[in-house]
């Protein structure tokens, strides 16, 4: 594994070829600020670009003002869906649906079983979710505002703690930063399955062209 950053990142968006990091500078006087990163994934260069570049690749077009609207830009997760929606979730479980224009249509705490609900995926329509005190990954009908499935759970040994979610088109890959690995969930059986097992806990993982990334507790590293 080849680690690509050393320093402080605080939050992490894949791109069709590079990734772009917001991560803390320290100050000669102590105090810190935030910067923005791109990694060029061909070229390997990692270079500044502006907060705008962040945003807009984060939130989408409209992204003035949907961060006009946020107090936390950075902690939230995001989604784009291809009718211009974009959605937001927390860690706290609170969600925002923002319209192809940028207004926030819809509010709301998502918790499964009692369980703040974190990390985002879209997939046919609907989102999944993880339920790290759950240890279950959740779908979730934006139209119907419910969950219609849930795969794992305190009585399953399916998942111990996932944390983040991938997708691809044929499989949900989700870290499960409890076991050290990222597991499976077939689209179309549901089935659970193995795929890469760590010496740390695994945060999160996608990929870009032919690399694949994995975020461990030391790290972003190419696989």
């Amino acid at each position: 594994m080849n680690k690509i950053v050393k320093f402080d990142f605080i939050d992490v968006i894949p791109l069709p070829k590079g990734i772009i990091f917001a991560g803390n500078k320290k100050m000669p006087d102590g105090s810190s600020k935030i910067i923005f990163m791109h990694y060029d994934v061909i070229s390997g260069e990692l270079t500044a670009v502006t907060k705008g570049s962040y945003f807009l690749n984060k939130f989408g077009i409209n992204f003035e003002e949907i961060v006009s609207q946020l107090g936390d830009y950075i902690s939230c997760d995001a989604v784009k869906l291809s009718n211009g929606t974009t959605v937001i979730l927390y860690p706290t479980g609170e969600m925002g649906v923002f319209n192809e224009k940028g207004k926030l249509v819809w509010t709301g705490d998502i918790y499964y079983n009692d369980a703040p609900c974190r990390d985002l995926v879209y997939d046919s329509g609907n989102v999944w979710c993880c339920v790290p005190a759950r240890k279950a990954v959740a779908e979730y009908s934006l139209t119907l505002n419910k969950f219609v499935m849930r795969i794992g759970g305190n009585n399953n040994t399916s998942f111990k703690r996932p944390v983040s979610l991938f997708a691809d088109d044929e499989n949900i890959f989700i870290c499960d930063s409890g076991s050290n690995s990222i597991r499976t969930i077939n689209k179309k059986t549901f089935n659970v399955s193995d795929y890469m097992t760590f010496d740390e806990p695994v945060l999160k993982y996608f990929r870009i062209l032919n690399s694949q990334f994995v975020i461990l507790e030391s790290g972003i590293y190419e696989l």
